[in-house]
């Protein structure tokens, strides 16, 4: 559900974090679809989740990791507000958390093993 909530509140809100980390480290091209494939990731990632799909858990919990480092990367190079930066990272990492979160990891097992 949480992956569902971050891939609308950044087509909401905007992606500025994901296109600059892209942009930062492949270009402009790079940064013109990486927001996309970040919001089809955690979207896609949740429906497969839903759908039990070990595939979903993957593309899930690497779209959750690309989000925590691209947040920390503007956030440490750039002059960013603050109370933005630590909603955003928040939000982030308890995704990331919550994927690997020891009870996921037996659901994992469980239905995927």
């Amino acid at each position: 559900m949480l992956a569902y909530f971050r891939g609308a509140s950044i087509v909401l809100f905007g992606s500025v974090y994901y296109r600059q980390f892209a942009y930062d480290l492949l270009g402009l091209f790079a940064s013109r679809l990486a927001w996309l494939l970040l919001v089809l990731a955690l979207i896609g990632g949740g429906l497969g989740i839903a759908n039990e799909k070990k595939l979903g858990f993957r593309v899930a919990l690497s779209a959750a990791i690309y989000s925590v480092v691209a947040t920390l990367w503007v956030g440490i190079r750039y002059d960013v507000e603050l109370l933005g930066f630590l909603l955003r990272l928040m939000f982030d990492i308890v995704l990331v958390v919550l994927l690997l979160h020891p009870q996921s990891k037996e659901y994992r097992r469980i239905w995927f093993g």
